[in-house]
């Protein structure tokens, strides 16, 4: 499932990140690679709080929806 659609405060695992090379590299820059562990902390109005390796980080719609996840 997209990001977008994923539950709230449920621990997911990054499958797949899709996108250009300059949005794969900015994920990667805010720990969003493959297999990492992340919760969504918050979620208004499509825009996410994620918590990725310890620390809380805003994304928007458009970046949540190429981040394929599912729950552990």
């Amino acid at each position: 499932m997209i990001l977008t659609i994923a539950p709230v405060g449920v621990p997911l695992k990054i499958v797949h990140i899709r996108g250009k090379d300059s949005q794969q590299k900015q994920l990667a820059n805010m720990g969003f690679v493959l297999n990492a562990e992340i919760t969504i902390v918050n979620e208004m109005m499509g825009n996410l709080i994620i918590s990725v390796k310890g620390c809380r980080v805003a994304i928007g719609k458009d970046l949540a929806n190429r981040i394929k996840v599912e729950i552990i």
